[in-house]
């Protein structure tokens, strides 16, 4: 996976599956892609942060894993914080794109997975809070 030097914002972009992909260009160094892959129904996760691979790999662990619909409710919980962050003029600039999260679209348990555990990584490790409550058993 790519990495790019820096802060990490989301920004992502989703085509419907049989729409054609189109990009959107965000920030160069702040960089969360959710993209079709191919013309199939699969998506892929690109986070370019340095650091948070190695911390996903190290505090993910099979035994404490939740269900796809946890990780997808708490996600949508995320994302509309995040965006609404986003949304305001004074908020830090961490938050200065929107994410495009359709809850109702099946990303499935890898993706849904790893982009719960990149908010976890922002309110943790970066010390960035989205929530004002975190979620039971949150890391």
């Amino acid at each position: 996976m790519k990495t790019i030097f820096g802060f990490i914002v989301a920004a992502a972009f989703l085509a419907g599956c049989a729409a054609p992909r189109t990009a959107m260009r965000p920030p160069a160094e702040n960089v969360i892609d959710l993209t079709q892959k191919e013309e199939g129904e699969e998506y892929e996760l690109i986070v370019m942060d340095p650091g948070f691979e190695t911390w996903f790999l190290t505090t993910w662990n099979p035994a404490k894993d939740r269900s796809v619909n946890y990780y997808s409710h708490w996600n949508n919980i995320y994302v509309s914080a995040w965006n609404y962050k986003a949304s305001q003029p004074h908020t830090s600039q961490f938050f200065d794109t929107m994410i495009n999260y359709e809850p109702t679209i099946d990303y499935g348990m890898e993706l849904e997975r790893k982009l719960y555990y990149y908010f976890r990584y922002v309110d943790t490790k970066k010390r960035v809070p989205i929530l004002d409550t975190r979620p039971p058993g949150a890391i």
